[in-house]
């Protein structure tokens, strides 16, 4: 089973998993993360390929590229002493990232590790390929729409694969999303504010790596449901870098 005793918050099982795998190198060492306290919950922003500071200080916002995306970085609040861990999402932390917000539909893909997994290369995404699908006649003033059910848990533990998982695999228990996280939308300044909270606990427990975002304006498969090495290293690795800079390449 994966839930053993707890040390400073972490179990033993995922401490050890996500010091080994969510390291990402100097590209993590260059991005900044800001934390938040709301109901003793840590946020924190995630960075885009080009970034400025928001009012509070506190988020960074990804400008719109000109092109028929936009491209950012998904950085949570919990760095390791050693510098091997950067921007993970500890179990009871949650994290935030802006996301431009245009007339009409526009569609939302991302991607980080389930970190307790490993080797074995789960990942959380949108369960649609399309992605998930956003509008601004989606809210009501500061009402938040909840997309949890939008998200799915996928596998990619090599670089020709990408395929849904539905079950568990030995001591590694599935469940549906809503046991791992709560994700939610708010529109802010004409930026869709995204919230993911880590809920994982039990049998379920675990940190989420840091991982990679687009918003693009027609639907279609994404990166976050093809298949390729650079994906496979966000999920058995926690490294986002590789996978970012293909996805802000392929974007241009």
């Amino acid at each position: 089973m994966l839930k053993k005793a707890l040390i400073g918050g972490f179990t033993v099982a995922t401490l050890t998993l996500i010091l080994g795998a969510c390291g990402s190198g100097s590209t993590d060492n260059s991005q900044s993360s800001s934390s938040m306290s709301s109901s003793s919950m840590s946020s924190s922003s995630m960075s885009s390929s080009e970034t400025s500071d928001s009012t509070s200080g506190s988020m960074n916002s990804g400008n719109e590229s000109m092109g028929m995306s936009s491209v950012g970085q998904i950085v949570g609040s919990y760095d390791s002493s050693d510098g091997k861990v950067m921007g993970a999402t500890k179990p009871g932390e949650k994290v935030k990232f802006e996301v431009p917000a245009k007339d009409g539909d526009e569609y939302l893909h991302l991607a980080f590790m389930h970190a307790a997994s490993g080797d074995k290369g789960w990942y959380f995404a949108p369960e649609s390929e399309d992605g998930i699908a956003l509008s601004k006649s989606m809210f009501d003033g500061n009402s938040s729409v909840d997309i949890t059910d939008k998200m799915g848990l996928f596998a990619a533990p090599n670089e020709t694969t990408s395929e849904a998982v539905t079950a568990d695999d030995g001591d590694l228990k599935y469940a549906d999303t809503s046991e791992f996280m709560k994700a939610t939308v708010t529109m802010e300044n004409d930026m869709y504010v995204v919230t993911i909270e880590n809920m994982s606990s039990g049998d379920h427990e675990t940190p989420f790596s840091s991982g990679v975002w687009e918003i693009t304006d027609t639907k279609g498969k994404g990166f976050d449901h093809t298949a390729s090495k650079e994906l496979s290293a966000l999920a058995t690795m926690g490294h986002r870098e590789d996978l970012y800079k293909m996805v802000e390449k392929e974007a241009k």
